[in-house]
């Protein structure tokens, strides 16, 4: 049953300093911890030890809250207040369970599946976002291992380069699939991953099909800024900048998708996320758009409402 072994990222930037700043955290956790057992629970040690503890929760509502007050003057859907504090709980745990321990640690753990019992059967093509490897997909990745399924999951890397640049990995990927399975595959992406998967379906219509149809089954981007999203106005690398809304890359790339591809999208997003806001830039325009009310970004990927659109999907 088992397939070809992954295609290993043998740079893994991001999986080595997330490893660093894991390391980084326990060993300053370990020493506020040995200081106040020494000198007492000074106020320095109690701040230290909130940001070390509650520093990340802390910052998930500041951006929440920005995210909020960002769409309100843009006249776009506001989060609730209850809606936020249980995207606040729920995003705490799923980026520290990914941050802290998929990505830095396990990134590989999952390999790509590619089974001889493939054929004929739809497979799946996974793209993360920014800052981020294909560790964020182990749980998906593990229950299509039980079903026997084809998958193959990239690392995008280098971390930061224009989006263009990771269009090459996706077109690898696809094609994997598509000699495994004979079949085009569901491309599941999330937040940057989807805008690399319309680049991709962009530079196949280009060269293969004036209609842009055929090259995936389906594309189901989940906290994509679709439109741009206004965090990415902070940013200063290449990818984030190409994410701005209405930058350069961003308008070309519109402007050269064909008419037909919003058909082949389902958009999923929240007015809760705190990366891709105001909410309106999650949803490309004219797609099937689903809302996971009260989820931050990182919690929409363990949502089960996507995973049962995704067999859906390859069932279909």
């Amino acid at each position: 049953m088992a397939g070809p072994t992954v295609l290993r990222d043998t740079r893994g930037m991001v999986a080595r300093v997330a490893r660093l700043l894991f390391v980084a955290w326990f060993v300053l956790l370990a020493g506020v911890l040995a200081v106040a057992r020494v000198d007492g629970w000074t106020a320095g040690c109690w701040i230290a030890l909130h940001v070390l503890v509650l520093g990340h929760p802390t910052l998930l509502a500041v951006e929440m809250l920005l995210a909020r007050r960002v769409a309100a003057r843009n006249a776009a859907t506001k989060a609730r207040w209850r809606d936020m504090l249980r995207a606040v709980i729920r995003e705490w745990f799923e980026s520290t369970a990914i941050f802290g321990w998929r990505m830095p640690w396990r990134s590989n753990a999952v390999e790509d599946h590619l089974p001889r019992t493939s054929r004929g059967l739809r497979g799946v093509v996974f793209v993360h976002g920014y800052l981020c490897n294909r560790g964020l997909w182990n749980p998906w990745m593990k229950r299509l291992l039980k079903l026997d399924r084809a998958y193959v999951a990239v690392s995008l890397e280098p971390v930061f380069a224009n989006l263009d640049e990771y269009v090459p990995q996706i077109e690898r990927a696809v094609r994997r699939i598509e000699a495994a399975t004979g079949l085009a595959p569901v491309i599941v992406a999330h937040s940057m991953g989807g805008l690399v998967a319309r680049a991709w379906l962009r530079s196949r219509a280009t060269h293969k099909r004036s209609d842009g149809t055929g090259e995936a089954a389906r594309l189901i981007t989940i906290g994509t800024p679709h439109r741009g999203t206004w965090l990415a106005g902070l940013g200063r690398t290449p990818n984030a900048r190409d994410m701005r809304i209405d930058s350069p890359w961003m308008t070309a790339l519109v402007a050269q998708e064909p008419p037909t591809l919003a058909g082949l999208i389902t958009s999923w997003w929240s007015e809760c996320d705190q990366i891709v806001y105001p909410p309106p830039t999650g949803v490309y325009p004219g797609s099937e758009a689903k809302q996971l009310r009260g989820t931050g970004h990182i919690a929409m990927t363990a949502r089960e409402e996507v995973w049962n659109e995704i067999r859906r999907r390859i069932d279909y």
